[in-house]
């Protein structure tokens, strides 16, 4: 009986090898979250745009690739980590915890 060696597409070790920035990089191109993007911009309409939805969900996602335990524990992060803001589509600095504590409970609700 002939056995067939299954070929894997990535070795976990290569991921866990990686910075938090590059696995946080891999989960953001790879993440089908287009139509969810689309739904939460319509969704805000012309309401208040002081963070994007985008820069907002990225750095949700940054949360659980970060392993933060907290929505201030992330805030943080973001606060001092320049290259992290930039990756998530901040532009300048991250507001106040509402900002993200709100885009949570949206999130989650739709």
């Amino acid at each position: 009986m002939a056995i067939i060696q299954q070929m894997s597409l990535f070795e976990w070790e290569e991921i866990e090898q990686l910075g938090d920035l590059e696995r946080l990089l891999l989960v953001l191109e790879n993440m089908p979250d287009e139509p969810l993007m689309q739904m939460l911009e319509k969704a805000r309409g012309r309401g208040k745009n002081d963070y994007p939805i985008r820069a907002m969900w990225n750095s949700v996602l940054a949360g659980i690739v970060f392993q933060h335990e907290s929505i201030e524990s992330l805030r943080r992060e973001l606060g001092r980590n320049g290259q992290l803001r930039h990756l998530c589509g901040f532009e300048g600095q991250v507001g106040d915890v509402l900002g993200l504590h709100s885009f949570f409970k949206k999130t989650a609700a739709t």
